[in-house]
């Protein structure tokens, strides 16, 4: 799909795009966390008892299970920059009501869109901005997803992580693998 449409403006691809990514512009960490994955993994393996070698001797399914151990111990440890930063935080606040106001905009008048349903070449993840939706959109938001879920606009597992948002974020009891679409 192109960046433009036939008017020469940005398209709802480049559009959505650039929110999903200003979404996340303050949410990230201080912290490199690809330089820490390592020495995370290094140090389960040698409490497991294996070396480097043994490890990768293993089923594939058990280094994926002490992987998956390893990158969950090192998300416990990562600050947001917006709790570091007074500053971001206000400035990611601001981002957040602006995409949700411009979100709920297109869906009313678009549907639930994603870069798969619009054909987008450029990869973004719609959920997310009303995942961040500041609480005076909540109302407008449920109104949007129960309308999408009834015309089977919007996945399942999207359906459940704003429901889950808009509920307060109570433990998320579900994963992705979870649901079928």
């Amino acid at each position: 799909m192109n960046s433009k449409n036939n008017y020469g403006t940005p398209s709802l691809c480049e559009k959505i795009q650039e929110m999903a990514i200003s979404d996340q512009k303050y949410r990230g960490t201080i912290e490199k966390p690809l330089e820490v994955y390592p020495s995370v993994l290094d140090s389960l393996i040698s409490a497991k008892g294996y070396t480097k070698q043994t490890f990768e001797l293993l089923p594939e399914l058990e280094q994926g299970n002490l992987k998956h151990l390893a990158s969950k111990l090192l998300s416990r440890h990562l600050t947001p920059k917006t709790a570091k930063n007074e500053s971001f935080a206000k400035k990611q606040k601001r981002i957040d009501a602006k995409n949700t106001k411009e979100l709920i905009k297109i869906v009313k008048e678009h549907g639930w869109v994603t870069s798969k349903s619009l054909g987008c070449d450029e990869k973004f993840r719609t959920v997310l901005i009303f995942r961040h939706a500041p609480e005076k959109y909540w109302k407008h938001v449920r109104e949007l997803i129960e309308k999408e879920k009834k015309a089977k606009r919007i996945s399942e597992y999207e359906y459940f992580v704003i429901d889950n948002h808009l509920k307060g974020r109570p433990p998320i009891s579900k994963k992705h693998s979870d649901y079928s679409n």
